[in-house]
């Protein structure tokens, strides 16, 4: 009788003095803070590049094998034709994109998103 109602697991986990503030008022406060919406944008500037490459250099194998057979049927290394290196680079492209994403993921985004996180702790949110 004297114990109280827990509603979301939120405040199953919730250690301070009151309840916490009503979890969609916070995500309206953050996404519509400046420093939300820079790093949205950042994330789209890169991402959306990165994207774009990726989609048409994978469909360019298929493209070119198709409209292109002469060349890409020409012999590198023995019986290993251009078709079949430009198939492998494109693990290895998208190893690359995944690699250059994950450093720039580190070093600019996730230093946004704990900048932004530390500023709510200090004014008392979980």
């Amino acid at each position: 009788m004297g114990q109280p109602v827990i509603t979301t697991a939120q405040e199953a986990h919730w250690k301070g003095p009151e309840k916490p503030r009503d979890t969609e008022t916070r995500w309206v406060e953050i996404s519509e803070s400046a420093e939300f919406r820079g790093l949205m944008a950042a994330k789209a500037r890169f991402l959306i590049p990165a994207i774009l490459f990726s989609f048409v250099y994978y469909f360019a194998l298929p493209l070119s094998v198709g409209y292109f057979p002469h060349i890409m049927k020409k012999q590198v290394i023995g019986s290993i034709n251009l078709a079949y290196l430009f198939a492998l680079s494109q693990f290895f492209v998208a190893w690359a994109v995944a690699f250059i994403y994950a450093r720039v993921a580190e070093n600019s985004f996730d230093v946004t998103v704990n900048r932004i996180k530390e500023k709510l702790r200090g004014r008392g949110n979980p």
